[in-house]
């Protein structure tokens, strides 16, 4: 079953839920309106030095742009979420260099 993503157009709760295509649209659990689907991108699986090359290269962008509190926000993020030594090491020597904790 796939994931979709709702809202409530009434009390704009967000919630996600696993449901069949042919279901109709779930209530809200907060107010128990009908929710509204949300589009959504779809989820792509990649590999780990795909992601690692990713998690660089926007690093690298943040950094050209003079945001380093935003780049060690991202990589601390990315290295919480990919279990990357790589990806550890960048969040590490961010810090080293910024002295941001």
């Amino acid at each position: 079953m796939p994931l979709y993503d709702f809202q409530c157009p009434e009390c704009g709760c967000s919630f996600e839920l696993l449901i069949k295509l042919s279901d109709p649209a779930p209530k809200c659990p907060q107010c128990g309106v009908r929710a509204e689907k949300l589009i959504s991108a779809p989820a792509v699986r990649i590999s780990g030095d795909q992601a690692t090359a990713r998690i660089e290269k926007r690093v690298k962008s943040y950094l050209r742009d003079g945001k380093f509190a935003e780049a060690t926000r991202f990589a601390d993020k990315a290295a919480s979420m990919v279990k990357s030594d790589k990806v550890k090491r960048i969040a590490d020597k961010l810090h080293q260099k910024t002295g941001l904790s």
